[in-house]
């Protein structure tokens, strides 16, 4: 499960660059943001794979958190690129909208992989 999304989304952001015209400059907006996509999504699945490979560490409870200071609209990003072409394929927009600014300038402590996940 926490594969299939990204893997979607990278399949979803393949798709459209696929179907674009050959003469698509490669700063076109639209590439722009499905190699984006593409970035997120496939470290999201390299991150997850590794701590699929070290089973055994999250199972003995030797999992090791990493916190750093992140912001909110970092994390609301990374998963608008993550479920975007989801979303997307399914006929879903997904908007993102202004935070307050109190929270949008807060930097909160947390280990950013694992909330990504």
């Amino acid at each position: 499960h926490d594969l299939r999304s990204p893997l979607l989304s990278v399949a979803n952001a393949v798709a459209i660059l696929m179907d674009m015209m050959p003469e698509t400059r490669v700063d076109d907006s639209i590439v722009v943001e499905c190699l984006r996509a593409m970035a997120t999504c496939s470290q999201l699945m390299q991150h997850i794979v590794s701590d699929m490979l070290d089973f055994e560490r999250i199972d003995s409870g030797r999992l090791v958190l990493v916190p750093a200071a992140m912001r909110v609209s970092q994390l609301l990003v990374a998963a608008a690129d993550t479920f975007g072409g989801l979303a997307t394929a399914k006929g879903v927009t997904l908007c993102l909208v202004p935070l307050p600014p109190d929270l949008d300038r807060a930097v909160f402590i947390g280990d950013v992989r694992r909330l990504q996940q």
